[in-house]
């Protein structure tokens, strides 16, 4: 067992306190876990409670990271923990589990976020958008559900069209078409669909 000696203020860090076990410095915790647990000089600690502090202490200084790697931008659960192995994290489930309570963390929230972020730049084709939420490590469930939500195929060609055209139909010139049909084809869509939509959109 040891005993808490000292509870000095970090003058550096005014949230952070410096813990002295018989007469000699140990660690620090931040003032909020030391009310938390109500430490106090003349505590007797035990090696089990310094090393479960001393994780504690690192879990939150982490979290603290995470928390500022998030505020750039949303990230996927897959993201987050690659980010906790690169910091060691020791408790890499509890760190997202907090951070999902705390509404951080949201696969589904993220892929509909990311849906109308690339979109809104540049149209992407459904398996363009799939393939590329795939590589962010979002699960296929929440694939399937936020996919079922966005524009159809047809829908999202007929924009495309639009825009590279204008509102105006008319049948397409042999160059012009071609032109089109690679187009669409690098967006990721197949050439059945694109073929059927541009039919239609030169026979109204």
């Amino acid at each position: 067992m040891s005993t808490i000696t000292r509870l000095v203020q970090g003058k550096k860090n005014p949230s952070r306190v410096n813990l002295y076990l018989d007469g000699v410095f140990s660690f620090a915790l931040s003032i909020d876990e030391v009310a938390r647990q109500n430490l106090k000089k003349g505590l007797e600690l035990s090696d089990e409670q310094i090393s479960s502090l001393i994780t504690t202490d690192q879990n939150d200084k982490i979290y603290a990271k995470i928390i500022n790697f998030l505020s750039y931008r949303p990230r996927t659960v897959s993201e987050v923990r690659a980010r906790l192995k690169q910091y060691q994290a020791q408790d890499i489930d509890g760190i997202l589990g907090r951070l999902r309570e705390h509404n951080y963390l949201d696969d589904l929230a993220f892929a509909k976020w990311f849906i109308e972020s690339r979109n809104a730049h540049k149209l992407r084709s459904p398996r363009m958008l799939v393939q590329e939420l795939k590589i962010k490590g979002v699960s296929d469930d929440v694939v399937s559900e936020v996919m079922g939500e966005i524009a159809d195929v047809t829908q999202t060609i007929s924009r495309l069209l639009i825009k590279k055209l204008g509102d105006t139909k008319r049948v397409l010139t042999a160059p012009e078409r071609q032109k089109i049909y690679s187009y669409l084809s690098r967006q990721g869509f197949s050439w059945d669909d694109i073929k059927k939509v541009v039919k239609n959109w030169e026979s109204e």
